[in-house]
């Protein structure tokens, strides 16, 4: 029999800890915990839940103190690794908080969601400075060969959420990101201009010619339903 097969059939209480993230969805109950998501979850699940739990905080606690900084991160479950970040961020150098944020940036599905503490890691004042190792010198030098002005993209399908920080150079990569929850909401691009010298970061990791603005550096924008 093999350990999942062990833990599937052991019946024990969830852990305190979990209990606390422990919340009713559309889907049913559903663990949402930084280090744990059960979706869904039943009482038979109690036990991969809780060991799963043990051992990512045994995990978190070796990376931390042999400063595996992305390993910490990415223990953590996706909506809950920028918070991890700033747990961390006084102790990485500047090349390790720029990479590191970029790789949590390019993996990260609700920036929206967390746009001032996105915000504010970006705009961190002693780190400002050396913000273009956001980027790698292959993505800097791209960035510098564009013209002064670009026409970029946004998709998404909640109103109002064209004021958003992650646009693109591709206008079909931002009709995909509309379009991807199979059209539910309301289906929207949103096109607008910035100057060259306002992007934070142009990020090429996903092949989606990424350009990371804030909004308020967006101008001309035009929002069209699709």
């Amino acid at each position: 029999m093999t350990d999942l097969d062990t833990l599937m059939r052991r019946r024990e209480p969830l852990d305190s800890e979990l209990q606390g993230y422990l919340v009713d969805s559309l889907l049913g109950p559903v663990i949402k915990h930084p280090l744990v998501f059960s979706i869904p979850h039943s009482p038979q699940l109690n036990a991969m839940a809780n060991a799963r739990l043990r051992a990512k905080q045994d995990g978190c606690r070796h990376a931390a103190e042999n400063k595996q900084w992305t390993q910490y991160l990415f223990l953590h479950e996706r909506p809950f690794r920028v918070y991890a970040f700033t747990r961390i961020a006084a102790q990485l150098s500047d090349v390790d908080y720029w990479t590191l944020l970029a790789d949590l940036w390019v993996d990260a599905e609700n920036i929206y969601e967390d746009q001032q503490l996105w915000e504010s890691l970006l705009q961190d004042g002693g780190r400002f400075p050396r913000r273009h190792l956001m980027m790698t010198e292959a993505e800097r030098q791209a960035l510098a060969a564009h013209p002064e002005t670009l026409t970029i993209y946004r998709g998404f399908n909640v109103d109002g959420r064209h004021l958003g920080m992650s646009w693109t150079l591709n206008a079909d990569t931002a009709r995909n990101f509309a379009l991807r929850f199979g059209g539910h909401g309301r289906p929207q691009v949103a096109s607008g201009t910035v100057s060259t010298a306002a992007v934070i970061a142009y990020l090429r990791g996903r092949g989606e010619d990424e350009i990371v603005v804030h909004p308020t550096n967006v101008t001309n924008v035009d929002v069209a339903e699709i």
